[in-house]
């Protein structure tokens, strides 16, 4: 009997509820693939996913549907900006930490390995990313245009795409960047890599006493930069905002000398989803989709073995 891919996209209806559903999900990461970005919360495994029970599906793909949606995503064909190429980035992580916390005989890892493999082939072949520069690009070339190279700046994020502009400000703009993480000893490994160092969330506030430029680049949903964190910093303070919903608090936005950057600024100067870049996210598509029909006539045939557990893991809402 062929092995089954089973895919879910939840529907969080706010902030608070998505953070509940991650707290939950993450407890299963052995049994199944989490990808959690400011666009998507979505997850793979197989089609007796008990973590699913309590949490609301907004919709559902299987075998070749999960296999072709996990390849469009990694690929960019689902993302705002058509190829993008920090979401590749963001899978190859979820990947990664789906392989190190699963349990011996409970692998996906073929189906995964196979999707990633797929989407880097639309990738080269269709051209849809030649020529984009990336969002973090784009991010760290604006605060550089902004401020001095004397200047203290600081990352709030450890993901892909923070882990990237903070190399790109270190590497071309010759910043020691400080960075600072809901994990601090991600937050202190980024740093390294950066000329900076880091620290958690609750020290945010001292992180950023001085600092003239910050770039913010998280997947909480919720704010996670507010005015109180701002009070030792420099003014003028020149803020890029990645973030989808933002990191910053609405009331940043109003202090004097705060001069803020969003998500959509950014995006609109990336020249996006031009005439070319459509028809190459089409030409990708169809490269997609006749890899996932492929897939589904080679997929492995070993069933996947489920943990044994004396009780059920996971019950309802408490």
């Amino acid at each position: 009997m062929a092995m089954r891919l089973v895919g879910y996209q939840l529907k969080t209806v706010d902030p608070q509820s998505r953070l509940v559903a991650l707290r939950r999900l993450r407890a299963h990461r052995g049994r199944l693939l989490l990808l959690d970005t400011c666009q998507r919360l979505e997850l793979y495994g197989g089609p007796d996913l008990d973590a699913l029970e309590a949490e609301p599906v907004a919709e559902r793909w299987e075998d070749a549907a999960a296999f072709e949606r996990i390849a469009r995503i990694a690929a960019g064909l689902e993302s705002r900006i058509l190829g993008e190429l920090e979401v590749l980035g963001q899978v190859r992580h979820a990947y990664k930490q789906y392989r190190n916390a699963r349990p011996q005989g409970c692998s996906l890892d073929r189906f995964f390995q196979d999707a990633l493999a797929l989407a880097r082939r639309a990738r080269r072949e269709s051209g849809i990313d030649r020529n984009l520069i990336s969002l973090a690009a784009l991010a760290a070339r604006e605060l550089m245009a902004r401020v001095p190279s004397s200047a203290n700046v600081a990352v709030v994020g450890a993901g892909s795409i923070a882990a990237s502009v903070a190399r790109y400000l270190n590497k071309r703009g010759r910043y020691p960047v400080r960075v600072a993480s809901r994990c601090p000893q991600r937050a202190a490994e980024l740093a390294l890599t950066a000329g900076g160092f880091g620290v958690g969330l609750d020290e945010l506030a001292p992180l950023l006493s001085g600092v003239s430029g910050i770039i913010t680049a998280t997947a909480a949903p919720h704010p996670v930069l507010y005015e109180h964190h701002l009070r030792d910093a420099a003014r003028p303070i020149h803020i890029i905002d990645l973030g989808e919903p933002p990191d910053c608090d609405e009331h940043v936005l109003a202090l004097a000398d705060v001069h803020y950057t969003g998500l959509r600024t950014i995006e609109e100067k990336a020249q996006i989803n031009t005439a070319e870049r459509v028809a190459s996210a089409e030409q990708a598509a169809l490269i997609i989709k006749h890899g996932a029909r492929e897939w589904v006539r080679r997929r492995p045939c070993t069933p996947l073995r489920r943990p044994h557990s004396p009780g059920k893991q996971h019950g309802g809402r408490s």
